[in-house]
């Protein structure tokens, strides 16, 4: 239920997208609205590079630039700027909209709103360790709008493949280039760098790694420069097989702005 309100609030964005003043943010007044607000190709990371088309014609001071955590609620003043761009070391994923000002008048509706939302991916996905029949699906490929699981034992180029690592554990996660099945492509992992889950401790990076804990949230860097936030479900037995057949069952969420690292605050 949790995710399917997540795709919601995606649709909700997208077409929120291009209109002016819909829920506006902070004062009005009768100034023209701001245009082609956009995420610049610039934002890496967390850093969020904002631009937009002046406002010629009109005698005004700045923008005020505006920010909602996650894209809910009100949104949030940060910045107060002369230029038509601001760079934004964001926490997490948002959405944004500018209003020009003049004074105590301001644009009459917002700008079209500029997101920087993930995808929410609304399927689970099990992969099965070596242990597990050779029919079972052992890699999985991630897409900005579902995922695949094929055969790492064969030609499937997968970014991450489920692996009997040793240690008394059975659950381990695999680079698709790492390793007895690292046919696939290569892809870095990351832990959590705070709480809120909100972006990966990018200073250091594993290729290999235990998966022991349900609920555990953890981020990768995908061949083609896109991260991804993933949510560990389960961890289940192959059912009928032997004792160290095991698989990882998971969810995930898709950055579509290729290079940046940023997620919504919620963690499961």
């Amino acid at each position: 239920m949790k995710k399917l309100g997540l795709l919601v609030l995606v649709a909700g964005i997208i077409l929120m997208a291009g209109c002016a003043g819909d829920d506006p943010s902070g004062p009005t007044g009768d100034l023209p609205n701001v245009s082609n607000v956009a995420i610049g190709s610039a934002s890496a990371g967390k850093t969020v590079v904002l631009t937009w088309d002046a406002i010629t014609g009109t005698d005004i001071d700045g923008y005020k630039v505006y920010f909602k955590t996650d894209g809910e609620g009100t949104g949030n003043e940060i910045a107060d700027v002369t230029t038509n761009t601001y760079t934004h070391d964001a926490s997490s994923a948002g959405t944004y909209v500018v209003k020009a000002y003049k004074g105590d008048n301001y644009s009459a509706g917002d700008s079209n709103v500029a997101t920087t939302m993930p995808y929410f991916i609304n399927a689970d996905y099990t992969i099965w360790n070596n242990h597990a029949p050779d029919t079972t699906h052992s890699g999985i490929q991630f897409g900005s709008t579902a995922a695949t699981t094929g055969s790492a034992t064969g030609t499937f180029d997968q970014d991450l493949y489920c692996y009997n690592g040793g240690d008394n554990c059975y659950t381990w996660m695999y680079s698709g280039d790492y390793g007895t099945f690292g046919n696939g492509s290569h892809t870095d992992m990351y832990n959590r760098a705070n709480a809120s889950y909100a972006y990966p401790d990018d200073s250091y990076a594993w290729n290999n790694g235990k998966i022991e804990v349900v609920g555990d949230v953890f981020f990768a860097k995908l061949s083609n420069g896109y991260y991804i936030k993933i949510y560990i479900k389960a961890l289940p037995h192959f059912p009928g097989g032997s004792d160290n057949a095991w698989g990882i069952t998971l969810y995930y969420d898709y950055q579509p702005i290729q290079g940046l690292y940023l997620f919504s605050t919620d963690s499961n």
